[in-house]
Protein backbone atom coordinates (compact mmCIF):
# COMPACT_ATOMS: atom_id res chain seq x y z
CA UNK A 1 0.00 0.00 0.00
CA UNK A 2 1.40 3.70 -0.62
CA UNK A 3 0.07 7.03 -0.73
CA UNK A 4 1.28 9.52 -3.31
CA UNK A 5 0.44 13.27 -2.05
CA UNK A 6 2.26 16.73 -3.57
CA UNK A 7 4.38 18.96 -1.63
CA UNK A 8 5.18 21.89 -4.24
CA UNK A 9 2.86 22.45 -6.73
CA UNK A 10 4.80 25.70 -8.18
CA UNK A 11 6.78 23.78 -11.27
CA UNK A 12 10.06 24.08 -12.24
CA UNK A 13 11.25 23.49 -15.43
CA UNK A 14 13.22 19.97 -14.79
CA UNK A 15 13.19 19.63 -11.06
CA UNK A 16 16.54 17.43 -9.67
CA UNK A 17 18.69 16.32 -7.38
CA UNK A 18 16.32 15.50 -4.75
CA UNK A 19 18.42 15.10 -1.21
CA UNK A 20 16.75 14.50 2.66
CA UNK A 21 18.50 15.91 5.65
CA UNK A 22 17.64 13.75 8.39
CA UNK A 23 18.75 15.81 11.46
CA UNK A 24 16.78 18.92 10.35
CA UNK A 25 13.83 17.03 8.52
CA UNK A 26 14.50 19.22 5.19
CA UNK A 27 14.28 17.94 1.68
CA UNK A 28 16.51 19.80 -0.90
CA UNK A 29 15.93 19.73 -4.49
CA UNK A 30 17.37 21.92 -7.65
CA UNK A 31 15.65 23.41 -11.22
CA UNK A 32 18.60 21.81 -13.97
CA UNK A 33 17.11 24.43 -16.38
CA UNK A 34 17.02 27.06 -14.07
CA UNK A 35 18.98 29.11 -10.87
CA UNK A 36 16.56 27.99 -8.05
CA UNK A 37 17.42 25.91 -4.98
CA UNK A 38 14.46 24.72 -2.79
CA UNK A 39 13.86 23.10 0.43
CA UNK A 40 10.67 21.63 1.84
CA UNK A 41 10.29 21.22 5.73
CA UNK A 42 8.53 18.53 7.03
CA UNK A 43 8.62 20.63 10.50
CA UNK A 44 6.50 23.32 8.45
CA UNK A 45 4.64 21.52 5.94
CA UNK A 46 6.18 23.89 3.79
CA UNK A 47 8.87 24.94 0.98
CA UNK A 48 11.16 28.17 0.72
CA UNK A 49 13.38 28.93 -2.12
CA UNK A 50 16.81 29.40 -0.73
CA UNK A 51 18.93 30.65 -3.66
CA UNK A 52 18.29 31.79 -7.43
CA UNK A 53 21.42 32.85 -8.60
CA UNK A 54 23.44 29.40 -9.10
CA UNK A 55 22.73 26.72 -12.04
CA UNK A 56 22.73 23.36 -10.10
CA UNK A 57 22.03 19.83 -12.31
CA UNK A 58 22.17 18.35 -9.21
CA UNK A 59 22.94 17.93 -5.32
CA UNK A 60 25.08 15.65 -3.38
CA UNK A 61 25.54 16.64 1.02
CA UNK A 62 28.12 18.11 2.09
CA UNK A 63 29.98 16.79 5.57
CA UNK A 64 29.94 20.64 6.59
CA UNK A 65 26.93 21.65 5.95
CA UNK A 66 25.48 22.85 1.94
CA UNK A 67 25.85 20.60 -0.58
CA UNK A 68 27.84 19.81 -3.21
CA UNK A 69 26.47 20.69 -7.13
CA UNK A 70 27.93 19.85 -10.76
CA UNK A 71 26.83 22.04 -13.77
CA UNK A 72 28.26 23.44 -17.07
CA UNK A 73 31.63 24.01 -15.59
CA UNK A 74 32.35 21.36 -12.65
CA UNK A 75 31.63 20.59 -9.50
CA UNK A 76 31.59 23.40 -6.90
CA UNK A 77 30.66 23.26 -2.95
CA UNK A 78 27.67 25.52 -1.79
CA UNK A 79 28.42 25.68 1.82
CA UNK A 80 26.25 26.75 4.83
CA UNK A 81 26.26 30.38 4.15
CA UNK A 82 25.84 30.30 0.90
CA UNK A 83 29.04 30.49 -0.20
CA UNK A 84 30.62 28.94 -3.35
CA UNK A 85 33.79 26.95 -3.28
CA UNK A 86 35.74 25.08 -6.70
CA UNK A 87 36.27 21.52 -5.96
CA UNK A 88 37.31 20.40 -9.49
CA UNK A 89 36.95 21.87 -12.92
CA UNK A 90 39.65 20.39 -14.96
CA UNK A 91 40.32 16.88 -15.58
CA UNK A 92 43.68 15.76 -17.22
CA UNK A 93 44.51 19.16 -18.66
CA UNK A 94 40.86 19.62 -20.11
CA UNK A 95 37.97 21.64 -18.89
CA UNK A 96 35.18 19.62 -17.18
CA UNK A 97 31.75 20.99 -18.69
CA UNK A 98 28.33 19.79 -18.69
CA UNK A 99 27.80 17.52 -15.44
CA UNK A 100 24.47 16.14 -14.85
CA UNK A 101 23.66 13.64 -11.85
CA UNK A 102 26.63 13.36 -8.93
CA UNK A 103 26.77 11.10 -5.76
CA UNK A 104 28.79 10.78 -3.08
CA UNK A 105 30.29 7.58 -2.48
CA UNK A 106 30.71 5.66 1.31
CA UNK A 107 34.36 7.67 1.73
CA UNK A 108 32.98 11.18 0.42
CA UNK A 109 34.26 11.32 -3.28
CA UNK A 110 32.46 12.24 -5.58
CA UNK A 111 31.46 10.92 -8.60
CA UNK A 112 29.70 12.66 -11.54
CA UNK A 113 28.49 12.35 -15.42
CA UNK A 114 28.18 14.04 -18.51
CA UNK A 115 25.22 14.73 -20.36
CA UNK A 116 26.14 15.58 -24.26
CA UNK A 117 23.08 14.18 -26.41
CA UNK A 118 21.83 16.70 -28.54
CA UNK A 119 18.89 15.64 -30.49
CA UNK A 120 19.94 18.06 -34.11
CA UNK A 121 23.46 17.81 -34.24
CA UNK A 122 26.26 14.77 -33.90
CA UNK A 123 27.99 14.67 -30.73
CA UNK A 124 31.01 13.20 -28.84
CA UNK A 125 30.00 10.64 -25.96
CA UNK A 126 30.46 11.84 -22.49
CA UNK A 127 32.75 10.83 -19.18
CA UNK A 128 31.91 9.84 -15.68
CA UNK A 129 34.50 11.65 -13.37
CA UNK A 130 35.51 10.11 -9.95
CA UNK A 131 36.65 13.05 -7.81
CA UNK A 132 39.13 11.82 -4.93
CA UNK A 133 39.69 13.46 -1.24
CA UNK A 134 42.80 15.17 -2.77
CA UNK A 135 40.76 16.98 -5.51
CA UNK A 136 42.08 14.81 -7.91
CA UNK A 137 39.73 14.02 -10.85
CA UNK A 138 39.98 10.82 -12.58
CA UNK A 139 37.57 9.37 -15.57
CA UNK A 140 36.27 6.04 -14.83
CA UNK A 141 33.68 5.78 -17.17
CA UNK A 142 33.08 6.98 -21.27
CA UNK A 143 30.67 6.72 -23.91
CA UNK A 144 27.49 7.96 -21.90
CA UNK A 145 25.42 10.06 -24.04
CA UNK A 146 23.43 11.61 -21.03
CA UNK A 147 24.96 10.30 -17.60
CA UNK A 148 22.38 9.89 -15.43
CA UNK A 149 21.16 8.45 -11.80
CA UNK A 150 23.64 6.79 -9.84
CA UNK A 151 23.65 4.64 -6.58
CA UNK A 152 24.92 2.07 -4.20
CA UNK A 153 24.41 -1.43 -3.26
CA UNK A 154 23.58 -1.60 0.82
CA UNK A 155 26.49 -3.81 0.94
CA UNK A 156 29.05 -1.36 -1.30
CA UNK A 157 29.58 -4.10 -3.34
CA UNK A 158 27.86 -2.32 -6.55
CA UNK A 159 27.80 0.53 -8.37
CA UNK A 160 24.76 1.87 -10.71
CA UNK A 161 24.66 4.30 -13.34
CA UNK A 162 21.77 5.37 -16.16
CA UNK A 163 22.62 6.09 -19.50
CA UNK A 164 18.86 7.81 -20.51
CA UNK A 165 19.34 7.41 -24.43
CA UNK A 166 20.40 4.10 -24.84
CA UNK A 167 17.84 3.13 -21.75
CA UNK A 168 20.14 1.28 -19.71
CA UNK A 169 20.91 1.01 -16.20
CA UNK A 170 24.63 -0.43 -15.91
CA UNK A 171 25.84 -1.93 -12.99
CA UNK A 172 29.55 -2.52 -12.09
CA UNK A 173 31.42 -4.33 -8.99
CA UNK A 174 32.99 -1.52 -6.71
CA UNK A 175 35.63 -1.56 -4.55
CA UNK A 176 35.24 0.79 -1.45
CA UNK A 177 39.02 1.76 -0.48
CA UNK A 178 39.95 2.50 -3.92
CA UNK A 179 36.77 3.85 -5.44
CA UNK A 180 37.26 1.60 -8.47
CA UNK A 181 34.53 0.43 -10.72
CA UNK A 182 34.97 -2.35 -13.04
CA UNK A 183 33.29 -4.92 -14.63
CA UNK A 184 30.36 -3.03 -16.65
CA UNK A 185 27.13 -4.42 -17.26
CA UNK A 186 23.96 -3.91 -18.06
CA UNK A 187 21.40 -4.38 -15.35
CA UNK A 188 18.06 -3.89 -17.35
CA UNK A 189 16.59 -2.08 -20.36
CA UNK A 190 13.66 0.08 -20.08
CA UNK A 191 11.20 -0.92 -23.24
CA UNK A 192 10.75 2.43 -25.64
CA UNK A 193 6.79 2.35 -23.86
CA UNK A 194 8.35 2.50 -20.27
CA UNK A 195 9.73 6.22 -21.16
CA UNK A 196 13.36 7.17 -20.54
CA UNK A 197 15.38 6.17 -16.90
CA UNK A 198 16.28 9.12 -15.19
CA UNK A 199 17.06 9.46 -11.61
CA UNK A 200 17.98 6.57 -9.69
CA UNK A 201 18.03 5.43 -5.84
CA UNK A 202 18.69 2.16 -3.69
CA UNK A 203 16.69 0.81 -0.89
CA UNK A 204 17.58 -1.10 2.32
CA UNK A 205 16.81 -4.32 0.58
CA UNK A 206 18.84 -3.64 -2.40
CA UNK A 207 16.10 -2.88 -4.58
CA UNK A 208 16.72 -0.23 -7.80
CA UNK A 209 14.00 2.11 -8.37
CA UNK A 210 14.18 4.07 -11.54
CA UNK A 211 12.16 7.42 -12.33
CA UNK A 212 10.43 6.94 -15.79
CA UNK A 213 10.52 10.42 -17.66
CA UNK A 214 7.96 10.55 -20.46
CA UNK A 215 6.68 6.99 -19.09
CA UNK A 216 4.73 8.94 -16.17
CA UNK A 217 5.86 6.74 -13.40
CA UNK A 218 8.47 4.60 -11.03
CA UNK A 219 9.27 1.58 -11.72
CA UNK A 220 11.31 -0.78 -8.57
CA UNK A 221 14.18 -3.44 -9.57
CA UNK A 222 14.62 -6.78 -8.24
CA UNK A 223 18.50 -7.06 -7.15
CA UNK A 224 18.75 -9.59 -10.13
CA UNK A 225 17.12 -6.96 -12.63
CA UNK A 226 14.04 -8.20 -12.57
CA UNK A 227 10.71 -5.63 -12.57
CA UNK A 228 9.06 -5.89 -9.09
CA UNK A 229 6.67 -3.62 -9.37
CA UNK A 230 5.77 -0.06 -11.05
CA UNK A 231 4.13 2.91 -9.49
CA UNK A 232 1.83 5.57 -11.73
CA UNK A 233 2.27 9.39 -11.20
CA UNK A 234 0.07 12.48 -12.41
CA UNK A 235 2.77 13.62 -14.17
CA UNK A 236 4.62 12.19 -17.65
CA UNK A 237 7.92 13.35 -16.49
CA UNK A 238 8.99 12.38 -13.19
CA UNK A 239 13.03 12.65 -13.22
CA UNK A 240 14.52 11.80 -9.95
CA UNK A 241 13.73 10.26 -6.30
CA UNK A 242 15.07 10.11 -2.92
CA UNK A 243 14.50 8.09 0.16
CA UNK A 244 13.35 10.50 3.27
CA UNK A 245 11.11 10.76 6.02
CA UNK A 246 11.72 9.83 9.44
CA UNK A 247 11.79 6.28 9.28
CA UNK A 248 13.32 6.85 5.05
CA UNK A 249 10.05 5.00 4.43
CA UNK A 250 9.10 8.33 1.85
CA UNK A 251 9.99 8.54 -1.76
CA UNK A 252 10.47 11.81 -2.83
CA UNK A 253 10.62 12.59 -6.64
CA UNK A 254 10.77 15.70 -8.58
CA UNK A 255 9.38 16.13 -12.38
CA UNK A 256 9.92 18.53 -15.27
CA UNK A 257 7.24 20.77 -16.88
CA UNK A 258 9.56 21.58 -19.97
CA UNK A 259 7.58 20.30 -22.91
CA UNK A 260 9.60 18.11 -25.40
CA UNK A 261 7.98 16.40 -28.04
CA UNK A 262 10.37 13.37 -29.40
CA UNK A 263 11.25 10.40 -30.94
CA UNK A 264 12.59 9.20 -27.55
CA UNK A 265 8.94 9.16 -26.07
CA UNK A 266 6.63 5.97 -25.65
CA UNK A 267 4.39 5.03 -29.17
CA UNK A 268 1.69 7.09 -29.15
CA UNK A 269 2.45 9.45 -26.17
CA UNK A 270 -0.17 11.82 -24.81
CA UNK A 271 1.49 15.31 -24.83
CA UNK A 272 -1.90 16.84 -23.53
CA UNK A 273 -1.10 14.89 -19.90
CA UNK A 274 0.74 17.30 -17.09
CA UNK A 275 4.08 17.34 -18.13
CA UNK A 276 5.36 17.65 -14.30
CA UNK A 277 7.43 19.93 -12.62
CA UNK A 278 5.83 19.38 -9.31
CA UNK A 279 7.55 17.70 -6.00
CA UNK A 280 5.89 14.41 -4.76
CA UNK A 281 6.23 12.16 -2.24
CA UNK A 282 5.18 8.20 -2.01
CA UNK A 283 4.66 6.91 1.32
CA UNK A 284 4.72 2.96 1.72
CA UNK A 285 6.58 0.56 3.66
CA UNK A 286 9.08 -0.38 1.98
CA UNK A 287 12.47 1.35 3.44
CA UNK A 288 15.31 3.02 2.07
CA UNK A 289 18.44 4.52 3.31
CA UNK A 290 20.27 7.45 3.58
CA UNK A 291 22.56 8.91 0.97
CA UNK A 292 26.80 9.68 1.32
CA UNK A 293 27.94 12.26 2.55
CA UNK A 294 31.09 14.62 -0.28
CA UNK A 295 34.32 14.83 2.46
CA UNK A 296 36.35 17.26 -0.26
Amino acid sequence: MHTIETLCETPFLCGEGPVWIPKTKELYWTDSDGKSIRCYSENTKSWKEISNSIHASSLAPHSDGGFVFGNKSGFYHLDKDNKTRTIANICDGVSITNINDIIADPLGRIFGGQECFNPDNEYNTGYLYRVDLNGEVSIVDEGLHISNGMGFSPDNKLFYLVDTIVRNIYVFDYEVINGTISNKKIFATLDKNDGLPDGLTVDSEGYVWIARFLGGGITRYKPNGAIEKKIRLECAQPTSLTFGGKDFNELYITSASMYWETGLAPNNHNYKMLRGGQLYRIKQEIIGKPEYLVRI
